[in-house]
């Protein structure tokens, strides 16, 4: 086990996924989808994170879980911001072409993972688990709860994450972060929007 910070990404349509899908010729979602994952991949990998899978429309990616790296929380804080900026710019393209849009949700979590391969004989994957995951993908799943109408980026990141980085300084002031009960956790979670 060793710190890290996992982050849960889910980059969707206006519309949900299962939706756009029925309306668009599959290729089309496909094609959709791997452009996102892309400039989502670029923002994580430029940042030293690694993306540990793909499920659906989400993206999971660590930093420093994989390999140590001492400011694990501040590097994958950065790519949030980084990918909130990257995807506004595609909306606004995409606004432009008359298209719908895609909103993403980022939840970010700091804590202890175990990194190896986990699976059946026949089919293993190397992978993070562990409780900082599930809390990580809370957070993302927080973003419905938080996201107001008319927004299509959110960042939420752990009070965890926060005191984790080894300059805050570099978000300025920090908002004043809410006490937010996730599932799996018996005490409430501070948790606070960046974007």
């Amino acid at each position: 086990a060793k710190a890290e910070a996992a982050g849960n990404l889910k980059s969707t349509p206006q519309q949900k996924v299962t939706t756009q899908a029925e309306e668009l010729p599959e290729q089309e979602t496909a094609d959709m989808l791997n452009h996102h994952f892309a400039l989502l991949g670029a923002c994580i990998e430029a940042d030293d994170g690694v993306i540990d899978k793909y499920i659906g429309d989400c993206v999971m990616a660590v930093w420093g879980g994989i390999s140590k790296m001492e400011d694990h929380a501040d590097h994958a804080v950065h790519a949030a911001l980084e990918m909130a900026r990257v995807v506004r710019e595609d909306n606004a393209q995409r606004a432009a072409a008359g298209q719908a849009p895609v909103r993403l949700r980022v939840g970010l979590h700091s804590g202890p993972v175990v990194v190896g391969n986990i699976g059946a004989p026949g089919r293993v994957n190397y992978t993070v688990v562990g409780d900082t995951v599930n809390v990580a993908q809370r957070f993302e799943q927080l973003g419905k709860e938080f996201m107001r109408e008319g927004e299509d980026v959110i960042v939420l990141v752990s009070g965890d994450t926060i005191s984790a980085m080894k300059h805050p300084e570099t978000l300025g002031t920090l908002p004043t972060p809410e006490l937010r009960h996730v599932k799996g956790r018996d005490e409430p979670e501070q948790v606070y929007r960046l974007v």
